[in-house]
């Protein structure tokens, strides 16, 4: 099966709609051809490079390096399952499998987790692996059998490699992913997740319904050990789903501890978050407290949110999110709401260089989410949002218990009406050189609800009210204008 490209690629390897959208508006080429030029990030991590090309051979990182082909008798048609050479590869403690150009089937397993190798909990598992790396050598393709829900690998480890694969989930009512939890280390690079998840699903079911299939995540990492590193490098799952699915694009392991980045990577038209990476911040039994580092990625059409963080360490950074009138797809239960970023629990982090345009009637801004017990710091600079839909907001930072804001170089534009641009309270503020400029009718520009701190330098042009301030707020304003020419999203990724 033709491999899909890479993100650096010239030519895309779907035809995403190009027609339908504005056309200035960023899109997922566009940008992920500027972030391909960004640094190097490997060498931070103590990985190795890529292997594209990758022959058998000796390699000083591995004690065996095998071919799945030749040494093991794995069937690169796609006929037959390869489940027995893995188990017999994974049977080394130091291995690196090197796959040929082919199509390999990978059945699921006894435990339903695909080929899986794992020792957290009860079931099925069979122990982890140690220093594993599977690596494709060409135009490789793994896929799970026409119909299948399940992983097509779960692995946990002490070292972990996947690199350069695609995962095949074309055929109607197929969904599949991989979860890769290392002890150390983990590297996820070159994985193109191919064709949107599609099934009968039942519109508007009552939450649930046991007819929704629940959908594996097409990635799931994590890092066990707090000085552990992983790096998701150029992965990309742009197809999405259907309507009305529960598949979600990332979950980040709630066990997850160390630190890991994802570095120019797509995830787009999910109905169940795009990256999820608030699950380590529920601290203790459950939350390793990770962070969860985003770089240099795209992210279109999304449900529920594009970037959902929870730790401290944490942040977003150089990258765009969009959303399209009519292009995000439902949660099973029929809501809508598409927040660029939302954060969580005891995150203490900054979304920095960030470009989101709402075009999508249910578009937002990035929020906060707080249960009032845990205290949540956001840094948001350098960022712009073209909102053009009524009542959205580009930042909201107003829950119970959160600490303190800092919005600093932050532009806001577009055709919203109604309600307000930036929603803040029940914080320490810090917000300078702002500029929100929004053409809707009966549009604010600055809200405070029992917030203490500073305004400074601020452009606000608006058809309602500049700032609206209760009682309880206590902020010093200076300089602020009524005209300024705020920045636009939309020109910052413009094809080359």
């Amino acid at each position: 099966m033709p491999r899909k490209s890479h993100v650096t690629d010239s030519q895309s390897n779907r035809d995403r709609g190009e027609s339908r959208r504005r056309s200035q508006t960023p899109n997922r080429r566009q940008f992920l051809r500027g972030a391909a030029g960004a640094a190097a990030v490997t060498a931070g991590f103590g990985l190795s490079s890529g292997v594209s090309g990758a022959a058998v051979g000796s390699d000083p990182e591995y004690d065996v390096v095998l071919d799945i082909v030749d040494d093991l008798g794995a069937d690169p048609t796609g006929e037959e399952p390869i489940n027995d050479a893995l188990a017999e590869a994974v049977e080394y403690d130091s291995v690196k499998v090197v796959f040929p150009d082919g199509e390999y089937l990978i059945e699921n397993g006894p435990g339903g987790d695909g080929f899986a190798r794992w020792d957290f909990g009860t079931g099925e598992e069979e122990g982890r692996v140690g220093d594993l790396a599977l690596v494709g050598d060409g135009n490789v393709t793994l896929t799970p059998p026409d119909g299948g829900r399940h992983n097509v690998l779960t692995l946990w480890g002490r070292d972990l490699r996947i690199e350069n694969f695609t995962v095949d989930q074309t055929a109607h009512d197929t969904s599949t992913g991989i979860t890769a939890v290392a002890e150390d280390r983990l590297l996820v690079r070159d994985v193109h997740y191919d064709g949107k998840v599609t099934g009968d699903y039942v519109e508007v079911p009552a939450p649930g319904d046991e007819r929704i299939p629940d959908d594996p995540h097409c990635l799931i990492p994590g890092i066990l050990e707090e000085d552990g590193t992983g790096l998701i490098e150029n992965v990309r799952a742009p197809d999405g789903v259907e309507p009305f699915s529960r598949k979600g694009a990332v979950w980040v392991n709630f066990l997850h501890a160390g630190d890991l980045l994802f570095n120019r990577c797509e995830f787009s038209n999910f109905a169940d978050n795009a990256i999820y990476g608030s699950p380590p911040g529920q601290g203790p039994p459950l939350g390793g407290g990770g962070s969860v580092r985003v770089e240099n990625c795209y992210f279109e059409n999304n449900n529920v949110s594009a970037i959902r963080l929870g730790t401290p360490g944490s942040y977003a950074k150089n990258c765009t999110v969009v959303t399209e009138a009519g292009e995000i797809p439902a949660t099973p239960w029929g809501a809508i709401t598409s927040r660029a970023g939302w954060v969580w629990y005891e995150f203490d982090g900054s979304f920095e260089n960030v470009d989101v345009v709402h075009d999508h009637p249910a578009g937002q801004g990035i929020l906060d989410h707080s249960d009032g017990t845990q205290d949540v710091a956001l840094e948001v600079k350098n960022c712009r949002f073209e909102l053009n839909n009524d009542g959205a907001t580009a930042i909201r930072f107003s829950d119970p218990s959160v600490e303190r804001l800092s919005a600093k170089n932050v532009s806001v534009t577009g055709e919203a009406g109604d309600g307000t641009a930036l929603v803040l309270g029940n914080a320490e503020i810090d917000v300078k050189n702002c500029c929100v400029s929004q053409t809707g009718e009966n549009r604010d520009g600055i809200s405070l609800s029992n917030a203490t701190g500073s305004i400074r330098n601020v452009s606000i042009d608006v058809t309602g009210q500049a700032i609206v301030a209760d009682d309880d707020s206590d902020v010093t304003v200076r300089n602020l204008h009524e005209r300024g020419n705020c920045p636009s999203a939309r020109s910052q990724h413009s094809l080359q």
